[in-house]
């Protein structure tokens, strides 16, 4: 696989990785079978009502919540998190973020655990997210246009700043695959002006076999990959690059 640009200060907050699939074998003991795969790793385990629910509408790609009971399996440092529940296995890596090989074994771990827990009979869905914070240094066009090569169109007459802006972008690719990407203004806090919640998000809306899916990650990150370099202008990436 291509090698990919390694920044030093890389503005990713959150990686995500998420699989729907369906099994006919969940019971209530499936989530203690799950951790005594995981333990040595994810030490910390909780439960909750929730998950995430992605689907293809005539809006786009949608995010919400669910309503199934969510057990979460965490690292110590509460750095990586596994969420699994009866149709639904997320793998999240907050910082620090090794690389993609580091991520991509935790994704590849997951899903073997879960093959060894329960009959897997298909796989509905999967995505892989990647959610930067980037600060423009003031939310106005003129900032917003020096970091990102996308952004919005405003009417003559109208101001260049904004207290506040969400931009959705969504293209179709093949096999019915999409990339959706996200801009959304967060308030000024310690470390930040005006900081960009910056999203990328790659997801296959259809089935998928599971001997695929290493495959499919591999893809999913060079495009997550190659439009984030196609979003971010060249000054913005060398900022990325400097010493803290």
């Amino acid at each position: 696989m291509e090698e990919t640009k390694k920044f030093k200060n890389p503005p990713l907050i959150e990686s995500v990785f998420e699989l729907f699939f369906q099994s006919s074998d969940w019971n209530p003991a499936i989530p203690g079978i799950y951790y005594s795969k995981v333990n040595s790793t994810y030490p910390i385990i909780t439960q909750s009502t929730g998950g995430l629910g992605i689907a293809l509408g005539p809006q786009g790609v949608q995010i919400g919540s669910g309503h199934n009971q969510l057990t979460q399996f965490k690292s110590s440092d509460n750095s990586s998190i596994i969420q699994l529940s009866n149709n639904l296995l997320t793998v999240n890596k907050l910082p620090k973020y090794n690389g993609w090989k580091s991520y991509k074994k935790m994704i590849l771990d997951a899903v073997d655990n879960l093959s060894e827990t329960l009959d897997v009979q298909a796989i509905n869905r999967i995505g892989l997210r990647a959610v930067n914070k980037i600060d423009v240094k003031a939310h106005d066009l003129v900032n917003f246009k020096e970091s990102f090569n996308v952004y919005p169109k405003i009417p003559e007459g109208v101001a260049n700043d904004f207290n506040s802006l969400q931009l959705n972008y969504e293209t179709p690719f093949p096999n019915n695959e999409v990339l959706a990407i996200k801009f959304t203004t967060v308030r000024k806090e310690q470390g930040y002006n005006a900081p960009v919640i910056f999203t990328l998000h790659y997801a296959k809306l259809s089935s998928l076999e599971m001997n695929s899916i290493e495959k499919w990650l591999d893809k999913a990150h060079m495009k997550l990959h190659s439009a984030f370099n196609s979003i971010i202008t060249t000054g913005k990436k060398k900022e990325f690059d400097n010493e803290q």
